[in-house]
């Protein structure tokens, strides 16, 4: 049987891959088109074709992480597990895929969003928008579906959002990043606190409270 040739990687993808290893290696501010065209091993010409400026390249490459990671919590959110079990992993990842993702140029997150966080900020607000969609979801399968119900669920996912924001790459320290593991810890004990204050005080008229 023939082995099909692997998939080649778009050329946004190419560039954006090139950054990140260009992020790691100087830093977002010292990074040029110049070395990312000669990184990526294309001409600059192509990357304008894609991209209208460094700036554009830096916000998608945190749309790039974002995509990802709204991509697990969408599997995470349709598979056939209880709901305590899939708040519990969607929150997880929603955090750690992230740091995962970054880890390799930490110490050039706090240039980067200093550079592009006007532009960020509608951005993150969108991102947010879909996490707690997603939450809200979750949190209201088993539910009798009433307005009442459903301003809670929003108010719910929003909460366990902003607690759980505190663990994201651009709030912590590079240092902080440097150690996915310890961050995943503290951050598994506050999905217990979350989770438990949701059974004392959940979406009401639930079958399944989660």
């Amino acid at each position: 049987m023939a082995v099909l040739p692997a998939a080649r990687a778009s050329t946004p993808d190419v560039i954006l891959d090139a950054t990140d290893r260009l992020m790691a290696r100087y830093g977002f501010r010292k990074m040029t088109m110049d070395d990312l065209a000669k990184e990526a091993g294309i001409g600059k010409r192509t990357i304008y074709l894609h991209f209208r400026s460094k700036e554009d390249v830096g916000l998608s490459s945190i749309g790039r992480v974002v995509e990802q990671v709204h991509r697990e919590l969408r599997e995470i959110a349709d598979a056939n597990e209880p709901a305590s079990i899939r708040l519990r992993k969607m929150l997880y990842r929603r955090v750690m895929g992230r740091i995962e993702q970054v880890k390799d140029y930490a110490h050039s997150l706090n240039e980067l969003f200093e550079v592009v966080r006007p532009s960020y900020m509608a951005r993150r607000a969108e991102y947010f928008e879909e996490e707690k969609r997603l939450l809200s979801r979750v949190l209201l399968e088993g539910a009798r579906a009433t307005e009442d119900c459903e301003r809670r669920a929003d108010s719910i996912a929003e909460s366990m959002l902003l607690a759980t924001n505190a663990f994201l790459p651009y709030s912590l320290t590079v240092r902080e990043i440097g150690t996915p593991e310890a961050i995943g810890m503290k951050l598994s004990a506050m999905i217990d606190l979350l989770l438990k204050g949701i059974t004392t005080g959940p979406v009401h008229n639930t079958k399944e409270k989660p």
